[in-house]
């Protein structure tokens, strides 16, 4: 199960009156198993070099056919990619690792603040993951975290080395009209119920970071997109977020552990999106981070989950 997937804690905002289940229920009604590519220029579609398809220009897949999915390359200035080959295909990775660290000021050039939304399996283990690489790395960059006002998760983000008295606590709301990267780790349910109040407060040209990209197939659902004057991006790490935390501290004895992420640059406003989304990465302490699309990461996510309930029941 990715972030975002999981039940909600106190810390998420309430939903509106209608049943979150509808809203659910609509993005799933609007699935199609095929693959898309990202509409984001910095991401593109490689010809397959063994003959097997091709990327025909953004569309990879009919409506009645999965084809092979193709391949992702991207362009950034900050990291070394590598190609790799997996299951007889190549793709492009990103190997992380501490020493990397020093390079984050570069990735996260342009953002002053990075605002951690929501408090339940992911928001902890990112929100301390980040500020600890940044502090590794001398950055000055603040990581803040916001809660639903009155949620009891303040008291456990306060015992986490959050307070509102350095600035790194505070309400949902004011935290993301003060954030350059908003990184947005609340339920399904409560982004589907609070993205127009989300998009409102977000500053022109900055950057909405997913762990999951279920906002994306719910907008679609109902004949929507996201505002065109912010990035998006993805880092989905491949794990639970208490162990990405766990990990992460195991890391400083032993350089390489982690989770794994995949990464996603959805919209890319100002050829920021790429190097942030893999600093993202980097600093939540991913020994590996691949390309995805957001479209292939939540059809593949909630595939995988249906088809385990199934298994289950």
């Amino acid at each position: 199960m990715v972030a975002g997937t999981l039940p909600s804690s106190p810390s998420i905002p309430k939903f509106s009156p209608s049943p979150s289940s509808e809203t659910l229920k609509g993005a799933f009604k609007h699935l199609n198993l095929a693959f898309f590519s990202s509409t984001a220029k910095s991401l593109r579609a490689l010809k397959t070099t063994r003959g097997r398809g091709s990327a025909l220009g953004a569309q990879m897949a009919s409506e009645t056919a999965l084809k092979t999915p193709f391949l992702l390359d991207f362009e950034t200035s900050v990291f070394k990619k590598d190609a790799i080959s997996l299951a007889n295909r190549d793709e492009f990775i990103v190997r992380g690792g501490r020493d990397l660290f020093k390079l984050l000021p570069d990735a996260f050039n342009g953002i002053n603040q990075i605002g951690v939304i929501g408090w339940g399996s992911q928001g902890p283990a990112q929100a301390q993951n980040l500020r600890d690489s940044l502090a590794e790395a001398k950055s000055d960059i603040v990581v803040k975290v916001g809660l639903r006002k009155g949620s009891r998760s303040f008291a456990e983000a306060r015992a986490a080395g959050f307070t509102e008295e350095n600035g790194t606590l505070g309400d949902i709301y004011e935290t993301i009209s003060g954030s350059d990267l908003v990184l947005l780790l609340i339920s399904d349910a409560a982004q589907a119920d609070n993205y127009e109040k989300i998009f409102s407060c977000m500053k022109p040209n900055s950057i909405l970071g997913l762990s999951h990209g279920f906002l994306l197939g719910h907008l679609q659902s109902i004949g929507l997109d996201f505002p065109k004057n912010i990035g998006v991006i993805a880092v989905c790490p491949k794990g639970m977020g208490p162990s990405v935390r766990r990990l992460y501290v195991q890391g400083k004895e032993i350089n390489g552990a982690g989770i794994n992420s995949s990464f996603a640059v959805h919209q890319d406003v100002d050829g920021r999106a790429t190097n942030v989304a893999l600093g993202w990465s980097v600093a939540l302490g991913s020994p590996f981070t691949f390309a995805t699309t957001l479209e292939q990461e939540y059809k593949s996510d909630i595939f995988g989950e249906r088809e385990g309930s199934l298994k289950m029941e």
